[in-house]
């Protein structure tokens, strides 16, 4: 994942009164050479140096410009530690080694795929494609990472200037998204040529906000091969806040987000009973809505959580596992108070799909989810059930990535939804005898036919542990540990109330593994 440096936060006094982070421009040259040596380097922005391995190569990303070459002692550059070869650039040429006839694309950060005939490269390239294909001396071939082949004309290759046929706009196209250019202008701007477009009728889903300038997504020497970077971590898990307004906000606002933001880790640690962590230690980061950040729905405005994702990660590494978002409008329509986006898993049964949909919100696979917690001035932090409130919200959010979804076998062989709530099924039920942030009223049996609704009667139904279900759900606790649990069946059917007449049916953990298989991090 790149990290940009361009500062995108305009609030100075609230940077300064409340803890938000800029990030400083480093002012060190990019193109670096020593004096009478040809060799030119690249300054990443660690401060890492990346050496061009041949003219074709450098070529492929600056053309025959080398104005912006900055010469400089041997000593300095040395200074700087070495980080791995530039590799051709994506979307300009295609590449083979001298000792071998297969023809192949690169990718961003050097992955390469195998063009597997001549008739794909004249429906991807053209017929002139031979003329885009340079060689790369074999000493440099482990530069690059194989990828999978390229069998058919609909695998596009990724880090291209695409063009819909037929259609006027130019896209940078990148894994299952694309986003479009301004203009032409904006294509050139990026050291792109029309040379290097490739046109064909595939859609995909596209993004709003155009790519204008010179845009570090699109030309990063320095990047590296994608790798998918989702993981299972349950015990560790960092969250990133962020609030997004429309050009007005007032302290109080902000000094009620870091608020929040310090009490989760104490919160969320008594709740899961000290097995998991929170950390929250980073700069709360405020965005001003700039037309692409916002859209108007049936009346009311509504988050683009995709460019939210990719403004926060051009500052940002790609090391969280939520997104927290607060506003200073409102988001939400009758009687919801947040949400919770999945945006990746790779943990099986839990009754959730295993899914990857990180790329399209600009991170490689760390991003869990993005959690939308609405306009900041609907909650009161005044007093400590105040807090727990809010608190207990977030955590909520966070839990639905793991837990509320899970069903159970029953003795019949059926495949039960019953501790599930009506009709999301992706909380707990209220009739379920145990209490979760996600539902479930914990029902004492007063062994007379009826049961009584603890949380009705808690003395603050806001702090709510995680039940056992819920951690061995989140990885937390071996299912061995997981005693039965049970829901009821009220005599009056959709029966409420505090005490409820009602017959109990108990549900064992290895009914909940029948139903959907082992807790198990996918590899």
């Amino acid at each position: 994942m790149k990290i940009y440096t361009k500062v995108i936060f305009i609030f100075l006094i609230a940077i300064i009164a409340v803890g938000f982070f800029p990030i400083a421009s480093k002012s060190a040259p990019k193109l670096l050479k020593a004096p009478n040596s040809s060799t030119v380097f690249y300054l990443d922005q660690n401060d890492s140096l990346h050496v061009f391995p041949s003219a074709d190569v450098y070529r492929s990303w600056y053309g025959d410009d080398f104005s912006q070459v900055v010469t400089m002692p041997l000593e300095e550059i040395a200074k700087y530690p070495l980080g791995k070869n530039i590799v051709v650039r994506s979307g300009t040429k295609l590449i083979k080694v001298r000792s071998r006839s297969n023809v192949y694309a690169v990718e961003p950060g050097g992955l390469i795929r195998h063009i597997e005939n001549e008739e794909l490269a004249i429906n991807l390239y053209g017929a002139n494609w031979a003329k885009k294909v340079i060689d790369i001396p074999e000493v440099f071939w482990f530069n690059y990472t194989q990828g999978e082949p390229i069998k058919y004309v609909w695998q596009i290759p990724e880090g291209v200037v695409y063009q819909i046929q037929d259609k006027d706009t130019y896209y940078w196209k990148e894994d299952s998204y694309i986003r479009p250019f301004e203009n032409l202008q904006a294509v050139i701007a990026n050291k792109y040529s029309i040379d290097n477009v490739i046109v064909a009728t595939n859609t995909y889903y596209s993004m709003s906000k155009p790519i204008s300038g010179l845009d570090s997504l699109v030309f990063d020497p320095a990047e590296e091969p994608y790798v998918d970077s989702r993981d299972c971590e349950n015990k560790d898990i960092k969250v990133a806040f962020l609030f997004i307004n429309k050009g007005q906000f007032i302290n109080s606002q902000i000094e009620k987000i870091v608020t929040i933001k310090k009490n989760l880790p104490t919160s969320f640690s008594t709740a899961t009973k000290g097995l998991s962590e929170v950390d929250t230690d980073f700069p709360t980061h405020a965005f001003t809505d700039d037309g692409y950040l916002i859209r108007k729905e049936e009346g009311v405005d509504q988050l683009v959580k995709d460019e939210i994702a990719h403004a926060f990660y051009k500052n940002n590494k790609d090391i969280f596992d939520f997104l927290v978002i607060f506003t200073s409008f409102d988001v939400f329509k009758d009687d919801i108070t947040a949400d919770f986006m999945p945006i990746s898993n790779r943990v099986s049964g839990l009754g959730k799909p295993l899914v990857n949909n990180s790329k399209l919100f600009g991170s490689d696979g760390k991003l869990k989810g993005i959690i939308n917690m609405g306009n900041i001035d609907k909650y009161d932090i005044a007093t400590t059930s105040d807090l727990n409130e809010v608190e207990y919200y977030v955590m909520h959010e966070i839990l639905h990535n793991w837990s509320g979804a899970t069903r159970f076998m029953d003795e019949s062989g059926v495949r039960s939804e019953l501790l599930l709530r009506k009709p999301d099924k992706v909380h707990w039920s209220y009739y379920d005898g145990f209490i979760s942030p996600l539902g479930g009223s914990g029902w004492q049996d007063n062994g007379d036919g009826t049961f009584t609704n603890i949380l009705a009667i808690l003395s603050d139904p806001y702090v709510r542990p995680f039940a056992d279900i819920d951690l061995y759900l989140m990885g937390l606790i071996p299912a061995q540990t997981v005693d039965p649990i049970f829901y009821l069946e009220p005599t009056i059917k959709d029966a409420l109330g505090n005490v409820l007449q009602a017959t109990a049916h108990s549900v064992t953990i290895d009914q909940i593994i029948a139903a959907e298989g082992e807790w198990r991090c996918v590899e």
